[in-house]
């Protein structure tokens, strides 16, 4: 069985994050935020993820919210369902499950800031995936 792993930065420090990554052997740390940068939390930036993952971290824009969608939902012009189901018709169109294949996508790990996976766009990017590749198991760590 694949498995697609998904991790929010928000309540982790540095270490914890990193010893949560190396406990499961992830192969790639994909980050799915569509900023990478934080004035607040520095270890958190692509630039130093990129740093301290090497090789193993990557940025696939295609899997990042629009601005405007992101917007709305901040502002509280949609809901979550509506979030949702935006979200995934972007997905569909931008035809996300080409990004991978079943050795790609194996042990994958979609970072976003979220503490949580409930109201993420990374688990929506991960039950998507899931979809189109049988025999994947989803983990939120």
């Amino acid at each position: 069985m694949l498995k697609i792993y998904t991790i929010g930065t928000n309540g982790k420090n540095k270490e914890i994050f990193a010893e949560i990554l190396n406990a499961v052997d992830v192969n790639t740390v994909i980050d799915v935020r569509l900023w990478r940068q934080s004035r607040f939390v520095l270890w958190t930036s692509g630039t130093n993820l990129q740093i301290t993952f090497g090789d193993k971290y990557k940025y696939i824009p295609e899997l990042t919210p629009t601005l405007d969608l992101l917007t709305k939902i901040k502002n509280g012009t949609i809901n979550w369902a509506e979030y949702e189901q935006i979200f995934n018709d972007i997905l569909k169109k931008r035809q996300i499950e080409n990004l991978f294949t079943p050795n790609t996508i194996n042990k994958v790990c979609f970072l976003c800031a979220e503490k949580t996976a409930e109201n993420c766009h990374r688990r929506l990017v991960a039950e998507y995936l899931q979809q189109h590749f049988p025999d994947i198991e989803i983990v939120h760590l």
